[in-house]
C-alpha cells in the first residue's frame, strides 16, 4: 500500500489499483432522501460509510444553548460596533441572523419534538485501475453531490485513517464531525425502499426502487383475499395468469378456479392441465342453482339458509330496477318458494328452475306472479341452460369457468350460479385441508344491486374462515368503490395490485388507501404495462416486470397484436410441415 502515489496525498494505491477516500462536509439548507442513493447509483465501485453517534439528549441541549449564548454576545458586540459608528443597533449580518434562528429550531426540536442530536461522520471511497480513471470518477461523485447541495471534499494527507474509517469494523478514525438531527439522520439512509421477499411465495416483478426480486405468499398476509385493478392494456389480465401458475406449480394440492367473462384464460388453463366449463345456448354444459352434492354433510337449515341468500341475488341479477334491490314482499316469496322447491323434491332430491317456477306461479300473491314471469325465460327457450340437474362438477383441480359467450345480464346470472357452486366446493376443500382459489374477472359486475352486494361481500367475508383465497379483477375502480360495501372489501383485504389507473380511477384509489403523490406516480397514465403498485399487508412496493418472451410470456399474453402475430407464425410453421 503506498499512501503518496505519484506524490499525491488524496490518493492511495493498493495492489497496482488507485483509491481515495472523500468526505461529505456540508449540507444545503434543505436535505433531500435521494441524494446519497444518487451517489451510490453511479455506475462505478463504491463503498459508503456513515458513522453516527448520539450524544445524550442533556449534553446536546446544553451545547445548543452554549452556542445560542454565543451567537447572542456575537450580536451585542455587532450592535455595539453599529451603535458607536451611528448605525442602527438592528442591522445584523445575514450569517448571524439566520444562524440564530437555525439554533433556535434545533433547540426546539430538542426540547418539544422529540429529536436527538448526533455526531456524524461520511465517507466516500472509490477506486479504478489508474489516476486518470480515478481522478474522473472523484469529480463526477463532486459533481452530482453538488447538484443535491452537498460539499464533498478530498481528504488529503489523511487517507490512511480514511480508508480505516470506511472499512466495515465500525470505527471512525478520523477527527473531524458534524451535528445533525434525528431526522437529518434519516435522511442519509439511502435504503429508503420497502422490500417484499416471503418465503414460499410467487414472483410478481421488480421493485423500481431496489430493482430486487418481489416475492409474496398470500397465504403468509392476515387476510389474503384481494383485488388486481388496472386499465385494459395495463397488465393486469398478465399479472393473474402469472400468479395462477405460480400457484399450480407452488402449491400442487391446491384448487384454482377462474371466473372468465371474456375467454381469456382456456389456452393457459390447458396448458396447466386443467379444464374449461364453457356456458353458452349451445353448450351440453349444465349447473342447477339447487345443486347441494357439495355440501350434503351439512346442517340442512345452514343449506337452505345459503340457497335463500342465492336466490335472492339471482332475483336481484334480473329483477331489480335501479339502486332499490327487491321490495321485502319479494324476498318472503322467492325465500317460500325456495323452501317449496327443495321439499317438492324431498330430502335429497335437487329441484329445477322448472319447479321452482311452477311454485312461484301458484301463489296467491300478484307479486309472485310477476317473479315467475321474469323466471320465464330462464325456465324455457335458448336461456334455459340453468333449468336442469347438474352435470358438471369442480372436481378439477384447476377450472376455468368461461362465460363470454353469455350476453351481459345473463353474464351476472351465470357468475351467481356458479359462485354458489364455488361455495359448495369451497366448504368441501375446507374440510380436506385443501385451499381455494378464486379469480373473478370483471369483479365490478357483482356490485350492481343491493342483493348481489349483500350476498357477494357475505361470502367474500366467510371465505376467509374456509382457506378462501380471492381475487377480485376489474378495469373500473370508480364503479366499484362507489360502494360501500366494495370499500370495505378493500380496505379488509390485505393484497392490492394497482396497475395502470384513469385519472377517475387513480383519485379513488388515493382517497381509499391514503396514497402519497410519489405512490399515486407509480400508477399514473405514464407508467409502463406490468408496472404498478402492490400493497401486500403494510409493505407498499412500485414494481415493474420486464417478463422476458418465450413460452410463459405466450400463454400469459393478451396484447391482441402479438396473439394475432403469433397465430401467424404458428400457421406457417404448420403449413411448412
Amino acid at each position: 500500500m503506498d499512501f503518496a502515489p505519484a506524490g499525491r496525498a488524496d490518493a492511495v494505491e493498493i495492489d497496482g489499483m488507485y483509491a481515495s477516500v472523500l468526505a461529505l462536509r456540508d449540507f444545503g439548507s434543505v436535505l433531500e432522501d435521494h441524494y446519497l442513493a444518487s451517489i451510490i447509483d453511479l455506475p462505478m465501485p463504491l463503498a459508503v460509510s456513515v458513522h453516527i453517534a448520539p450524544i445524550v439528549q442533556s449534553e446536546a441541549i446544553a451545547l445548543v444553548k452554549r452556542q445560542i449564548d454565543w451567537m447572542d454576545k456575537e450580536i451585542i458586540d455587532e450592535q455595539t460596533t453599529a451603535a458607536k459608528k451611528g448605525f442602527s443597533q438592528s442591522i445584523l449580518t445575514p450569517e448571524i441572523r439566520y444562524a440564530k434562528e437555525e439554533a433556535e429550531e434545533l433547540l426546539d426540536f430538542l426540547r418539544n419534538k422529540n429529536e436527538h442530536l448526533f455526531e456524524y461522520t461520511g465517507l466516500i471511497y472509490t477506486y479504478a485501475d489508474s489516476l486518470e480513471a480515478l481522478d474522473r470518477q472523484v469529480a463526477q461523485v463532486k459533481s452530482i453531490a453538488q447538484g443535491n447541495s452537498i460539499a464533498v471534499a478530498s481528504l488529503d494527507f489523511r487517507q490512511r485513517p480514511a480508508l480505516n474509517s470506511v472499512l466495515p469494523l465500525g470505527r471512525n478514525h478520523l477527527e473531524f464531525t458534524r451535528y445533525l438531527t434525528t431526522g437529518q439522520v434519516a435522511m442519509q439512509m439511502p435504503f429508503a425502499s420497502l422490500e417484499l421477499n416471503q418465503e414460499g411465495g410467487g414472483y410478481y416483478g421488480q421493485s423500481k426502487q431496489s430493482g430486487n426480486l418481489v416475492v409474496c405468499n398470500r397465504k403468509l398476509l392476515a387476510s389474503p383475499m384481494g383485488f388486481v385493478c388496472g386499465k385494459p392494456g395495463s397488465g393486469k389480465s398478465f399479472s393473474v395468469k402469472r400468479e395462477i401458475t405460480n400457484t399450480v406449480l407452488a402449491y400442487p394440492e391446491d384448487q384454482i378456479i377462474v371466473f372468465d367473462p371474456a375467454g381469456e384464460y382456456p389456452t393457459l388453463i390447458e396448458a396447466l392441465g386443467g379444464s374449461n366449463i364453457a356456458f353458452s345456448p349451445d353448450s351440453p354444459t349444465r349447473l342447477s342453482p339447487f345443486d347441494r352434492s357439495d355440501v350434503a354433510n351439512m346442517a340442512t337449515t345452514s343449506q337452505m339458509a345459503f340457497k335463500i341468500d342465492a336466490f335472492l341475488a339471482l332475483s336481484s341479477a334480473m329483477m331489480a330496477e335501479g339502486d332499490e334491490g327487491l321490495p321485502e314482499a319479494d324476498k318472503s316469496i322467492i325465500t317460500r318458494c325456495v323452501e317449496a322447491a327443495y321439499a317438492k323434491r324431498g330430502g335429497d332430491g335437487t329441484p329445477t328452475l322448472s319447479d321452482f317456477y311452477e311454485i312461484l306461479k301458484a301463489q296467491p300473491e300478484r307479486e309472485s306472479r310477476d317473479i315467475a314471469l321474469r323466471y320465464e325465460r330462464y325456465v324455457s327457450g335458448p336461456l334455459s341452460f340453468f333449468n336442469c340437474q347438474s352435470n358438471v362438477a369442480f372436481e378439477d383441480r384447476i377450472v376455468n369457468v368461461d362465460l363470454h359467450e353469455l350476453s351481459s345480464s345473463m353474464r351476472v346470472f351465470g357468475m351467481l350460479t356458479a359462485l354458489e357452486a364455488v361455495r359448495n366446493r369451497m366448504y368441501a376443500n375446507y374440510e380436506r385441508g385443501v385451499t381455494t382459489w378464486l379469480y373473478i374477472d370483471e369483479v365490478q359486475s357483482l356490485f350492481g344491486h343491493p342483493a348481489i352486494i349483500e350476498y357477494f361481500t357475505k361470502f367474500w367475508a366467510e371465505g376467509r374462515k374456509f382457506n378462501l383465497i380471492a381475487t377480485g379483477i376489474t378495469q373500473n375502480s370508480t364503479y366499484m368503490l362507489a360502494h360501500e360495501d366494495a370499500r370495505n372489501m378493500v380496505l379488509n383485504s390485505d393484497f392490492v395490485l394497482l396497475h395502470k389507473q384513469s385519472a377517475l380511477d387513480r383519485k379513488s384509489w388515493v382517497d381509499l388507501l391514503s396514497l402519497s403523490a410519489a405512490e399515486a406516480g407509480y400508477i399514473d397514465d405514464t407508467i409502463k404495462a406490468g408496472e404498478g403498485l402492490l400493497v401486500a399487508g403494510g409493505v407498499r412496493v412500485p414494481i415493474r416486470d420486464d417478463f422476458p418472451k418465450g413460452a410463459l410470456y405466450d400463454l400469459f399474453n393478451t396484447k391482441a397484436t402479438e396473439i394475432a402475430e403469433l397465430k401467424r407464425k404458428q400457421r406457417r410453421e404448420g403449413v411448412g410441415r
